[in-house]
């Protein structure tokens, strides 16, 4: 049985624990709040842009534009994985990584080549010790540092990026992983088709409506379908970091939680362990009285 001094000890460390969890868990609960702000704002602008851009590559030949490009065999797959730098958010990494992995191992196989753009260190640093032998996986770059002060500038680098390589015929086709925010305690793993472009399906079977163009055509085009990839990836970056602090928020105040279920079980122990102390005192103090009184009246 441990001593009471250990006891006091764990009980004391824990206790540490606690607090800093707890002081944890609202800074999280601060980060959220802000990032559930600008994510709520630029939601509604997001999926008007996907709108606009889809109702456009509906009415254009897709030869007007490289990036309505539709290639023959989808060979060449580009994902942009999208984890956290840092841990103490509960499965928020895991799940997106041993989802991942089960696409690779099943639903990769028609690919012969995959690329990878890392956000987040989690994600790249676990690629970087794992080698998959059967695919020919290349990582093109990784990003660290994101925020909701920076994932603007960013999300226009990797988009400029992406956009360049689908034109050269470098990827076929380009898929956003990340976690989409629906609550601080749910997020769902998503796989977004983000090229190429996918056009709005037809209802009916006339012919849309086209559009009058100003300046022209061409020049709309290449404003809208550019901005329209970088739009998206902003959206993702964002939802995956609203997820983030949400699911860092949940995990703190679960251990919060345990940390003083633990506290509990230890006070009782810490009761139980001096009760049975003062119990054996007591009973050596009457055993010797009564040894004494015997010998007394002998």
């Amino acid at each position: 049985m441990p001593s009471l001094r250990q006891i006091r000890s764990k009980i004391s460390s824990v206790k540490g624990t606690r607090r800093i969890m707890s002081a944890m868990k609202l800074i999280s609960a601060v980060k959220l709040k802000r990032a559930q702000g600008l994510l709520q704002a630029f939601r509604p602008y997001s999926d008007s842009f996907e709108q606009i851009a889809k109702n456009l590559a509906l009415r254009c030949d897709p030869e007007r534009h490289p990036l309505l490009r539709r290639p023959e065999g989808r060979k060449k797959l580009h994902l942009i994985f999208m984890t956290s730098d840092r841990g103490l958010c509960g499965s928020f990494n895991s799940n997106l990584i041993r989802k991942i992995e089960t696409f690779l191992a099943v639903d990769a196989k028609d690919y012969e080549q995959i690329g990878f753009r890392f956000v987040g260190r989690r994600g790249r640093d676990h690629f970087a010790r794992r080698k998959i032998k059967t695919l020919e996986i290349r990582v093109e770059n990784s990003y660290i540092g994101i925020n909701e002060r920076n994932f603007s500038n960013v999300s226009n680098e990797i988009a400029s990026g992406l956009a360049k390589e689908f034109v050269q015929g470098e990827s076929d086709e380009v898929v956003l992983v990340y976690n989409y925010f629906k609550s601080a305690l749910s997020q769902v793993i998503t796989f977004e088709k983000l090229l190429p472009i996918e056009s709005e399906e037809k209802t009916g079977d006339s012919k849309p409506v086209d559009y009058l163009y100003e300046p022209n055509r061409e020049d709309v085009l290449k404003f809208v379908l550019t901005k329209y990839v970088q739009v998206r990836l902003e959206r993702a970056i964002l939802e995956s970091i609203t997820s983030e602090h949400g699911a860092r928020m949940t995990a703190m105040e679960n251990a919060t939680r345990n940390a003083e279920d633990v506290i509990k079980k230890l006070t009782l122990l810490f009761n139980k362990t001096r009760q049975a102390i003062i119990t054996k005192e007591l009973m050596d103090i009457v055993n010797g009285t009564e040894s004494l009184r015997k010998g007394g009246m002998e």
